[in-house]
C-alpha cells in the first residue's frame, strides 16, 4: 500500500493564525488556487482510493485535487482535533507544547486529549491498512491529523512532544506500508 496524505488547502483561519479544530472554515481564494496547481501531481500517482475528512476545507481540497474523477469517502476518525475553547483563537495564545505532549496528555479548555486523538487517528490506519493493502490511496485531511499519521507510522518522540514538525498546507506526504 502507499498512502498519501495531503493537508488541505488555505483557508482565512490559517492566513490570519487562528486555531480551526472541528469549527468548518471554508477554503480561502488562494488555497483554492494552489489546490488547483498541486491537482496536476496528483494526477500522475495512480490514486485507487481518496478518503477526506468530512470538514468542508478538506473535503473541497479533495475534489479539486482529484479534479472530480473519484468518489470522495469521508471518515470522522481523521477530522481535526478538537480544539475545545482553544477554537478561533490566535495560534499564539495557545500553549501547544502542553496540548501537544503525550505524556502530559492535557484536556486544558476542553481540547480533545492527545492519546484520544492519536487512539482515533491509529484506529483509522489500521482499518486502510486491512481494507486498501494493495491500494495507492489518498488521504486529505488536517494537520494535526497529518502530525499523528507521520509519528504514528515513525516513532513519537521520547519526550512525548508532537508539535516539533510544521505541517504546510498542501504538501504531499508518501507512505509505502
Amino acid at each position: 500500500m502507499i498512502l498519501y496524505v495531503v493537508r488541505h488547502g488555505e483557508t482565512i483561519w490559517n492566513k490570519e493564525k487562528r486555531v480551526q479544530g472541528i469549527t468548518d472554515v471554508p477554503l480561502s481564494k488562494k488555497g483554492i488556487k494552489e489546490a488547483l496547481e498541486l491537482q496536476r501531481l496528483v494526477d500522475k500517482l495512480n490514486i485507487d482510493v481518496v478518503i477526506s475528512s468530512p470538514l468542508s476545507r478538506a473535503r473541497e481540497t479533495a475534489k479539486i485535487l482529484v479534479d472530480f474523477k473519484y468518489p470522495i469517502n469521508t471518515d470522522d476518525r481523521i477530522k481535526e482535533r478538537n480544539w475545545g475553547l482553544n477554537e478561533g483563537a490566535k495560534i499564539d495564545e495557545v500553549d501547544t507544547v502542553d496540548c501537544w505532549d503525550v505524556i502530559l496528555n492535557t484536556s486544558l479548555n476542553n481540547i480533545e486529549p492527545i492519546q484520544d486523538f492519536m487512539y482515533r487517528v491509529s484506529s483509522f490506519i489500521e482499518d486502510i491498512k486491512v481494507r486498501y493493502k494493495d491500494k495507492n490511496v489518498l488521504v486529505v485531511t488536517h494537520s494535526a491529523v497529518v502530525r499523528a499519521i507521520h509519528y504514528l507510522l515513525g516513532n513519537i518522540p521520547e519526550d512525548g512532544d508532537l508539535s516539533k514538525i510544521n505541517i504546510p498546507n498542501l504538501r504531499i506526504l508518501e507512505y509505502k506500508i
